[in-house]
Formats: structure tokens, C-alpha cells, sequence
């Protein structure tokens, strides 16, 4: 039996056009939204802001799913990531950031290709310029 929530106005609205952008009914959207960030299917994350948007992390600290996920791409297995790497967090939370990737990948891999030491140097050099970034790194191809 469906419940009704009532809503202002401009909420309602603000639903209505984000819906329509994913190609979704209002209901449809609001279902998803409210699974997600009221039912969490990952005990261990939570989703923070952070300068570059939404970052999802280990509840309670600043580790990222994608830096969990980088260390396990890096050959390190689970056990290790939680014993060696990062004693403060338990193997529950880092399995849980794993399958947290496994349900948003694609996310992640925007995330983690973001954050690559070629990205952030384009990123600084973009904003200081060329000739400030040549004398900052000096990298004479970019005089």
C-alpha cells in the first residue's frame, strides 16, 4: 500500500527535473534516492563532500573507496590493506568498500582516473599557466 510524503512545492519541482533528466518517473527517482541514502547497503560508507564533489569514504575517516580500491589493484589483498596498510580500519570496512565499488564502478574509475599524478599535474598547470608551471616544475616543454 503506498504511503504519501508531501513535500513544498520547490521540492517537489527540484524532483520532478532531476527525474526527467535520468529518464525516470519522480516516484521512481525518489524510491531510488531514499534506498540509497536511507537504507544504505554499505554499513561501512558514507558519502562526504569534498572540493571535487561527493566522495564516498569509511564511515567515521577520510579513506576513500578509491583509495582502498587502488591499494587492491596494487596487488595487496584485503587482509593486508587492513593489517599492514591501514591497521585503523577493520576487514569488514574494507571488504565493504570493495563490494561498494563492485555496485558503483563506474563511478570510481571516474574517480580514480581524476585523481592520477598526469591529471592533477594538467589540472595545476591549467591554473598557474605555462610559464609559471615550467618554473615551478621545471619542465622545459611547457615553457
Amino acid at each position: 500500500m503506498p504511503e504519501t510524503i508531501y513535500v513544498s512545492k520547490r521540492v517537489y519541482q527540484a524532483v520532478v527535473k532531476e527525474a526527467t533528466s535520468r529518464h525516470q518517473s519522480p516516484d521512481q527517482f525518489v524510491e531510488e534516492w531514499l534506498a540509497r541514502y536511507l537504507l544504505p547497503q554499505h554499513p561501512h560508507i558514507e558519502i562526504v563532500e569534498s572540493r571535487s564533489g561527493p566522495r564516498p569514504v569509511i564511515k567515521g575517516t577520510r579513506v576513500g573507496v578509491d583509495v582502498i580500491v587502488g591499494y587492491y589493484r596494487a596487488g595487496y589483498t584485503p587482509e593486508q590493506i587492513a593489517a599492514e596498510l591501514l591497521p585503523h580500519l577493520t576487514l569488514a570496512q574494507v571488504y565493504d568498500a570493495l563490494a561498494y565499488y563492485h555496485d558503483h564502478a563506474d563511478e570510481i574509475d571516474a574517480l580514480l582516473e581524476a585523481n592520477t599524478t598526469e591529471a592533477w599535474q594538467e589540472r595545476l598547470r591549467q591554473r598557474m599557466g605555462d610559464t609559471a608551471y615550467a618554473r615551478l616544475t621545471g619542465d622545459a616543454a611547457h615553457a
